[in-house]
């Protein structure tokens, strides 16, 4: 895995695997969404108790993407692969067969999610590997294209799922997917040499805290608008997040072969391109959460139509994606970043304009807008976290991307359904609007919100140093 691939079909063929394990993995994010309500009726429970089946699919990843970055680059990236689909499927397969009650389900949504991480932390790292320099931003953009096209086609395709069959068919899916993904992972992609796995060593302490931090940081987050700011639930899992963070950063800093090398944070493409993946993913994921309450409550309309045209976006990105990546090789990470980046502004503010009587050409025109922004940011993002650091330690950082990924997803349905919430609760108080403008009010915050996060991430850019070509993943 070292050497570049020898042939342009090889690579390519590599690059399909991956993008098949970044589609199926996401598409399983929402796609169960639709079929919250008929669960509860199902297993007799109520819908706050069905609510966590979505919760531990990305609570699960948040904790153990770093890790299982590590992990690939200790003991190999094609065995990771396989195990991963295997894995996958088999938790795909035996969940509707085996739960026969709510708890049974949530233990497999669990396992999914593991199963999620366990290929999602080394998609990016395997692509990066396998292309070089000149070709490596352009393939990143690709790659990610199916991450956006699984969260958005979800919706839609368990929404057919759940109305042709039955819940069961939702994780059915992915079964062949999974399958065809092992058995082309065993063909395509080269076995990792011996060598490059010296010193096998997992920093186990390093890797229980980290996962302490970032999930009770992300119970945190989820359950804010139920148990309120200032509940002592709240406070006592920020704490621990805090406490967690300090014990864990002290002891990476303490051993020989930390889970996390901390140096890379010194590096100020790493640490900065971090934290702008992470608010570009809070802001795509903003866009994911509230169209469809404006589409089905707002413009009335049915949920296949709806989830047709969130589609839109993720056409969009998958056009401008390999061009954000060819800007990326050649013109470094501002340039496409910065024009992405103020495209999704720009339809953010749009967006916050919306009314009862906007057209539908003028919500796809956003939404394309959107996905264009998308395109040519995420892209150039993902190349230069992974062009700034050693090559024998990609694993790590399409670890650490994947977990800023999932954080910036999660804090994004997060802060949409706690500043929706509370906007709606202030505007209610004004009698003369019905309950569809003070949604609209609320909604046109909430892409407020979105908009200040996205200057934030447009000063973080301009702060990248200029130059990329001393990348350290070069050495």
């Amino acid at each position: 895995m070292n050497k570049i691939c020898q042939s342009n079909y090889s690579k390519w063929m590599i690059f399909a695997v991956t993008s098949m394990a970044n589609l199926v993995a996401s598409f399983s994010i929402n796609s169960l969404n639709l079929a919250l309500p008929t669960l509860a009726k199902e297993f007799g429970v109520n819908q706050n108790s069905v609510s966590w089946l979505p919760l531990v699919y990305s609570l699960i990843p948040c904790c153990t993407l770093l890790i299982l970055g590590r992990t690939a680059e200790l003991y190999g990236y094609k065995r990771q692969f396989k195990i991963g689909f295997l894995f996958f499927g088999a938790v795909c397969l035996a969940a509707p067969l085996l739960s026969v009650n709510l708890g049974t389900l949530i233990f497999f949504r669990c396992l999914q999610g593991l199963g999620y991480s366990i290929m999602i932390s080394i998609t990016q790292a395997i692509v990066s590997r396998t292309f070089n320099s000149n070709e490596r931003g352009k393939a990143l953009g690709i790659n990610s294209i199916f991450i956006s096209i699984g969260l958005a086609a979800g919706p839609t395709i368990g929404g057919f799922l759940l109305t042709h069959f039955t819940w069961h068919s939702i994780f059915y899916f992915n079964v062949p997917l999974c399958l065809l993904g092992f058995i082309s992972t065993c063909f395509v992609m080269p076995d990792d040499k011996a060598d490059d796995f010296k010193n096998k060593h997992m920093d186990w302490i390093g890797a229980i805290l980290f996962a302490i931090s970032v999930g009770s940081f992300s119970i945190a987050i989820n359950f804010s608008s139920n148990w309120g700011l200032k509940s002592f639930y709240f406070i006592g899992c920020m704490i621990l997040t805090i406490l967690g963070l300090y014990i864990f950063i002290n002891h990476e800093k303490r051993i020989k072969i930390p889970l996390m090398f901390l140096q890379f944070f010194k590096n100020k493409t790493f640490s900065m391109a971090n934290v702008v993946c992470m608010l570009s993913y809070l802001v795509q994921q903003l866009f994911i959460y509230l169209m469809p309450f404006y589409l089905i409550d707002i413009l009335l309309m049915p949920s296949d139509a709806s989830g047709l045209v969130m589609l839109a976006s993720p056409l969009a990105m998958m056009i401008m994606s390999p061009i954000g990546g060819s800007m990326t090789d050649k013109h470094g990470t501002r340039l496409p970043s910065c024009i992405g980046l103020i495209f999704i502004c720009i339809s953010c503010l749009l967006m916050s304009s919306l009314k009862e009587s906007s057209s539908y050409p003028i919500i796809i025109a956003i939404l394309l807008g959107t996905g264009i922004g998308n395109g040519l940011s995420v892209s150039s993002i993902n190349t230069a976290i992974l062009n700034s650091v050693p090559r024998n330690h990609a694993g790590i950082a399409s670890g650490m991307l994947a977990t800023m990924r999932n954080l910036g997803q999660t804090l994004g349905v997060a802060f949409s359904s706690v500043i929706l919430t509370s906007r709606q609760l202030v505007y209610t108080q004004n009698t003369t609007l019905n309950s569809n403008g003070t949604y609209l009010l609320a909604q046109r915050d909430t892409y407020y919100f979105g908009i200040l996060i996205l200057v934030i991430a447009l000063i973080l850019v301009f702060m990248l140093p200029h130059s990329e070509k001393n990348s350290a993943i070069s050495k």
